[in-house]
């Protein structure tokens, strides 16, 4: 099968998303009802990979069929199973009230600018705004990311095939497996397209023990971040929050420099008994987020997640916040757990895991582009098919600018006006 071949199933049920889409629309709807908001896409690296102009039409048309989608009773079923922490109260709403709007909600422009490297026909850069209420709209970026993505690879690069993607995925989880990594699948958003995903999980599968069978030392499969597929292939759904959950906080608010301790602490009262207790960090740098991270909530925390800057770094910081807090210190912190996920491969993994191992905590991955967008050209085999680097972040929340600093400033978002008064506001934390 050719990726022009391919039959469609992309967001052909409302579960082909990303669980921590659904947590956050559940804490929404209890702290933010009603609260409008937009989100607006970035094509981080529109010179290897922008959408070409015959690409959108299929694009539209993909987007407004989600009007159709909604829950059905058996995905139900399966979250009520696998997922306790979802309320019947949210269930009830998502099941039987919940809709998409794209019409109404949904707009996509495309600006015509020059052919680039991989598109068939005229390209250019594609605008798209997603528009309304908070708990309406947030379930719309991973699904319109994939559905991004597998335009692209659809109508513009179609140099490739799904030809040893099965083995290839087989070899990583087995690779990890032997360095005793604990690893999941976060790979919806940057997909090459749906079928690449199913191939992908079911090779990760076929090299991974089930997670009850792994032999001491051993790593393992833990699960996979698209309830879709944890429903089809009998996985575990993995997820928390994203940045957006501390980037509306703080819009909200209009304080960044209260922002990570509010938004946790509502989080916690959602999910209590620390059931989905993993933090993000970096929303608005690392530094902020551990001047607000410490004492009851450190110790009362799972643990914490990397998603941008030197990961070895991190876990340094980490290792030293966590020794040096005296609700927490050197032994409650073999407990703690760090996870990562920013740009991972098996190699920078494993590299991880040895260094974890030899520091005494915990750690797990999260592996997106690596699994589900790792290809070759199909005429030259030793040249590298590009991955679109592509984001839809929250752009307003309640009229108030969203802003996100990261620890990398390549992935900063907001314009210099708004990021100025973040930074302003959390140097309060340490000053």
């Amino acid at each position: 099968m050719t990726s022009s071949q391919a039959t469609s199933l992309a967001c052909s049920s409302i579960l082909d998303n990303d669980l921590y889409k659904f947590t956050m629309q559940q804490a929404v709807r209890q702290h933010y009802p009603n609260t409008p908001c937009d989100y607006r896409f970035t094509n981080r690296s529109p010179e290897l990979a922008s959408l070409p102009d015959k690409a959108i039409p299929w694009l539209n048309q993909k987007i407004q069929d989600m009007a159709r989608v909604q829950l059905t009773s058996e995905e139900r079923v399966f979250l009520e199973t696998n997922c306790p922490y979802l309320t019947k109260d949210y269930l009830d709403w998502l099941q039987h009230e919940f809709r998409f709007k794209p019409e109404h909600q949904v707009k996509i422009d495309l600006h015509q600018e020059t052919s680039i490297n991989g598109a068939n026909g005229n390209s250019g850069s594609a605008e798209i705004t997603i528009t309304g209420i908070w708990e309406e709209i947030i379930l719309y970026e991973v699904s319109i990311l994939a559905l991004i993505c597998e335009a692209y690879y659809r109508f513009g690069d179609q140099d490739w095939t799904y030809t040893g993607q099965f083995e290839a995925a087989k070899n990583k989880s087995e690779r990890l497996v032997q360095a005793g990594a604990k690893f999941a699948e976060f790979g919806t958003r940057r997909r090459r397209d749906y079928e690449t995903q199913r191939i992908v999980l079911e090779g990760l599968i076929a090299g991974s023990p089930l997670p009850g069978n792994a032999a001491p030392g051993q790593g393992f499969l833990t699960g996979t971040s698209n309830l879709h597929f944890a429903h089809i292939l009998k996985l575990t759904p993995i997820g928390t929050m994203a940045h957006e959950w501390f980037m509306g906080t703080a819009a909200i608010l209009k304080d960044a420099s209260q922002a990570n301790r509010v938004s946790l602490e509502r989080w916690a009262a959602t999910f209590p008994g620390q059931v989905l207790g993993i933090a993000l960090t970096d929303t608005f740098t690392t530094k902020a987020f551990l001047a607000s991270f410490k004492g009851a909530l450190a110790r009362d925390w799972v643990g914490v997640r990397h998603d941008s800057g030197d990961p070895f770094e991190f876990m340094e910081k980490i290792i030293h916040h966590y020794d040096h807090d005296p609700l927490v210190g050197p032994e409650l912190r073999k407990t703690k757990k760090i996870v990562f996920s920013d740009g991972l491969n098996t190699d920078r993994a494993i590299k991880l895991q040895e260094a974890a191992d030899a520091k005494g905590i915990q750690v797990s991955f999260g592996i997106g582009t690596h699994f589900t967008n790792d290809f070759r050209k199909a005429d030259q085999e030793k040249v590298k098919s590009a991955a679109m680097n592509i984001v839809i972040k929250l752009h307003t929340c309640a009229g108030k600018e969203c802003v996100k600093l990261s620890d990398d400033q390549t992935k900063e978002s907001g314009s210099q006006k708004a990021v100025a008064e973040v930074k302003q506001q959390i140097e309060t934390l340490w000053s």
